[in-house]
């Protein structure tokens, strides 16, 4: 369907949630795949589903906070592939904490991984597929990158930086034929939710964390979460040529409720 087949394709965060998702979808879309993410025994994890039914990716543990992992990453796909033809970036990070209770150390946690990650991973991205005058990177903001949330002041602030970055780089290397798009997923049934419902709880003082998700569901206007298959897919779109004329578009998908 999106005629993807040896396209060489890095996912960041893959070792769980939205990335290993994705990572999944893209499996089966026949792509060369390369999985990056800090978690090595998670990543191994996906890779080992994926060798259940396509080719097994190659894995590379590495921290995206960190420019020269970042940076030998890279060089390695580049070395054994030639060229980097899609780039999707879902490695994040949330705490939960009022503003006026956060410690610097949550701060830079959440804009280190959500903010600082996303640009170095498209800073030495990039140049290769501007020598090649072509590419699609999808970056995965958030909801909260579109409207500011309580108890997530600093994972918004991350966020809105991601959506900063999406359309800025993308009018930079149009020229080139490279698109870059985000995607905005609302409530995310994943790993990561489930730590942010008893967080949540906890500092509103709700005695049951499910209260709290339950709220979730009230707040989307379709009625459910979100599971991680339905951001994939989204991503799945704007990686492929189906998206050709999109770029620094941040797409929403939430349910209905941004």
């Amino acid at each position: 369907m999106y005629n993807l087949d040896g396209k060489v394709t890095i996912i960041t965060g893959a070792a769980s949630g939205i990335g290993k998702e994705t990572a999944l979808h893209f499996a089966r879309e026949h792509v060369r795949l390369i999985l990056m993410d800090k978690n090595e025994e998670l990543l191994e994890q996906t890779a080992q589903e994926i060798v259940g039914f396509a080719e097994r990716p190659d894995c590379i543990q590495f921290d995206i906070t960190k420019e020269a992992q970042v940076r030998q990453a890279v060089e390695r796909v580049v070395d054994q592939y030639q060229k980097i033809d899609i780039l999707v970036n879902c490695a994040g990070v949330s705490t939960m904490q009022w503003s006026w209770e956060l410690t610097e150390e949550e701060w830079d946690f959440n804009m280190d991984v959500n903010a600082k990650g996303c640009w170095l991973i498209c800073k030495y991205v990039v140049p290769h597929m501007i020598r090649e005058r072509k590419g699609r990177i999808v970056l995965t903001a958030s909801m909260g990158g579109k409207q500011g949330a309580p108890l997530l002041a600093h994972y918004c602030a991350s966020k809105f930086a991601v959506v900063g970055l999406t359309e800025s780089i993308a009018k930079e290397v149009a020229p080139y034929n490279i698109t870059v798009n985000a995607v905005c997923p609302g409530y995310v049934k994943t790993p990561m939710q489930d730590r942010e419902v008893v967080w949540e709880a906890k500092l509103r003082g709700i005695d049951d964390p499910e209260k709290v998700r339950e709220e979730y569901v009230t707040l989307t206007p379709l009625g459910r979460l979100s599971v991680p298959a339905d951001i994939a897919k989204g991503i799945l779109f704007l990686a492929s040529d189906q998206a050709e004329f999109m770029t620094g578009e941040t797409v929403k998908i939430s349910g209905g409720q941004l």
